[in-house]
């Protein structure tokens, strides 16, 4: 992915959630690497094979996808090395933020008749999605069954479809 397309897609993927995002060019800054921060957590990028001075850096290739604590520094005496490194750019904005639930709390939905599903005794059980916090599994209360002790089991959502 090139750099003009990554913080393209940044910034529309804060914006399409409502949030302005404000991203640090290493052009201004005199660093190396392009950063964005939300809730107390700082997403960056380099460039690779292109010198950031170079006036083509835009159309360089993004490299080194890494987040870590606003206040976390490595240390280069030890081997501590804050954050972590990311495959690629999808995965740094969902760690920043991740996105909204796919089915909210309150929609009825009906397990899919997939393996997992079958195997897990939900396929063709119609429920009610009880807790969603984004990410990718949802709480849900299946009709005709008690509440179980420690809360309603967590299903993928990728396993459930929406009944209404």
């Amino acid at each position: 992915m090139k750099v003009s397309a990554a913080l393209k897609k940044t910034r529309a993927y804060f914006k399409k959630q409502g949030i302005d995002i404000e991203i640090s060019d290493p052009r201004e800054t005199g660093g190396w690497q392009w950063s964005f921060e939300h809730n107390g957590t700082v997403g960056s990028f380099g460039v690779n094979g292109v010198a950031i001075s170079d006036p083509n850096v835009l159309d360089g290739h993004c490299t080194l996808f890494h987040i870590r604590s606003v206040g976390d520094v490595s240390d280069p005496y030890t081997d501590y090395h804050a954050g972590s490194y990311r495959e690629n750019l999808t995965q740094v904005l969902h760690s920043l933020l991740p996105p909204p639930p796919k089915y909210p709390a309150g929609s009825l939905v009906r397990g899919k008749a997939n393996k997992r599903a079958t195997r897990c005794g939900y396929a063709g059980k119609v429920g009610l999605v009880m807790k969603a916090e984004g990410g990718s599994y949802l709480s849900v209360a299946w009709n005709g069954e008690p509440k179980p002790r420690y809360g309603w089991p967590c299903v993928p959502q990728r396993d459930i479809e929406r009944v209404s």
